[in-house]
């Protein structure tokens, strides 16, 4: 019996894996089971995190696992394998379903904010109601990033060929263009003030940096960097941000043309940490983070809540 060769693009090269499509396809099952859900079963309480993971935050309610299954079942049925880190499961091994992983596709590490925003969902105000997927190699290389908007139905993407957004569903990606704010005066800044520990310390802490900008949005987590990338925001400030909220989108910021570092400058490298927490500073443009760092000297970033 002769055993059929899978078909090669003309150049013969080998076929990359889409990641991007499998990112989207995870980010549409979320959507797809947020839609569905009805309030009372989102709301639910279902479940406590294990000790010592996110204990200031020690609720899961039924939009968070629910969101989170539907990502999972449709990364396996893609065929990615590796290790998975998300908000609600910690860590925990990925396996595609067998037969589908096409021969040779690497394992990878899925990082994933399966639902971000629960507390205003409990409450049912649709605002900030994001979902957001990361895929990094074992080279702690990024391999493609998606993030949601659960309310106006928005897809933000990026990959090694591009980062582009979808306003809508249906609509054309059009590519990703950051603001060319070139000073910290006027600037729209955006940094996570919802739950009161965040909101008084970073308030103190960064008054210097406020007083300074034009407009302040009270939102974190991965939608932060994805705001950046879109030129809706020229700064994003994280704080104790953990893994999930970080590297499930910080690369879509990066392949934009964003600069993203830590408070000092220094670079920001991946590492498969659940524990892991960052304090990040993104920017529009290079021009622009030379202020923003130059500002922040001085400014010792709030202690905040840990994960």
């Amino acid at each position: 019996m002769t055993r059929r060769r899978a078909k090669q693009p003309a150049n013969g090269r080998k076929r990359s894996f889409p990641w991007r499509q499998s990112v989207v396809e995870g980010l549409q099952a979320a959507n797809a089971v947020v839609r569905r859900l009805t309030p009372r079963a989102g709301q639910r309480v279902v479940a406590g995190r294990e000790a010592g993971y996110r204990s200031w935050d020690p609720e899961v309610i039924g939009v968070d696992t629910a969101a989170e299954r539907a990502i999972i079942g449709a990364l396996r049925r893609a065929g990615i394998r590796g290790t998975l880190l998300s908000e609600e499961a910690g860590e925990t091994t990925l396996g595609g379903r067998a037969g589908r992983s096409p021969a040779g596709t690497e394992p990878v590490y899925v990082i994933q904010d399966p639902f971000d925003g629960s507390l205003l969902y409990r409450r049912d105000i649709r605002a900030h109601w994001f979902t957001a997927i990361g895929i990094y190699g074992q080279d702690e290389k990024p391999r493609a990033a998606g993030a949601m908007d659960h309310i106006t139905g928005e897809i933000v993407l990026a990959d090694a060929t591009g980062a582009v957004r979808i306003p809508r569903p249906g609509a054309r990606p059009v590519p990703l263009r950051p603001a060319a704010t070139a000073t910290l005066d006027g600037a729209f800044l955006e940094t996570y003030l919802g739950k009161p520990p965040f909101l008084y310390a970073t308030a103190t802490a960064l008054r210097p940096v406020f007083e300074r900008a034009r407009f302040i949005l009270g939102n974190g987590g991965p939608y932060g960097f994805a705001d950046v990338a879109c030129g809706r925001i020229d700064v994003y400030f994280a704080w104790n941000e953990a893994l999930t909220e970080v590297f499930s989108a910080v690369s879509i910021a990066e392949r934009a043309g964003c600069v993203v570092s830590h408070w000092d400058g220094s670079p920001v490298r991946f590492r498969p940490d659940i524990h892991a927490v960052y304090s990040l500073v993104c920017s529009a443009n290079p021009r622009l983070h030379e202020q923003v760092l130059q500002a922040l000297k001085g400014i010792t970033p709030p202690k905040g809540l840990m994960p």
